[in-house]
C-alpha cells in the first residue's frame, strides 16, 4: 500500500486500527491520547531502533593482537624464530586451503584462478 511517498504495511495500519478501535469501544475518554500516541509509534519505534543500534556502526577493534608478555621478554632472535615458525604454519595452513579449493573446483568442473592466484605467497 503506497500513501503519498510512503510505503506502508497495510498489516500494520490495520493492526493499529483495530487497537484505535478497542481503545474507542472500551475507554472512548481515552481515544484522542490513544490515537495520537498510535500515530507516533512508528516514528517512536524508529528512535528507539536507532537508539539500540547505536554501537553497530563502531569500527572493529583491530585484527592484531598486541604482543605477549612472554614476547617481550624474549630476545630479538627469538622473537625472529617464534614469527618465522608462526610465518610457517600460517603458509601451510593456506597451501592446504588452496588444496581444498582445489579437489572442490574440480568435482564441481569449475573454472577457478590458476594455481599462481592461490599459491602462498612468499615474503619479499
Amino acid at each position: 500500500m503506497r500513501i503519498g511517498r510512503f510505503c506502508i504495511d497495510w498489516k500494520v495500519v490495520a493492526g493499529l486500527a483495530a487497537v484505535a478501535v478497542g481503545i474507542l469501544l472500551v475507554q472512548p475518554r481515552l481515544f484522542i491520547s490513544a490515537l495520537v500516541l498510535l500515530v507516533a509509534a512508528c516514528p517512536l519505534s524508529m528512535v528507539l531502533m536507532m537508539w539500540g543500534m547505536r554501537s553497530m556502526g563502531q569500527s572493529a577493534p583491530p585484527a592484531t593482537t598486541p604482543p605477549l608478555m612472554a614476547d617481550r621478554q624474549l630476545n630479538p632472535h627469538e622473537q625472529i624464530a617464534r614469527l618465522r615458525s608462526q610465518l610457517t604454519e600460517l603458509q601451510s595452513a593456506q597451501a592446504g586451503i588452496t588444496d581444498q579449493i582445489r579437489s572442490l573446483e574440480a568435482a564441481l568442473d569449475v573454472p577457478g584462478p590458476n594455481a599462481g592466484e592461490l599459491a602462498p605467497q612468499r615474503p619479499s
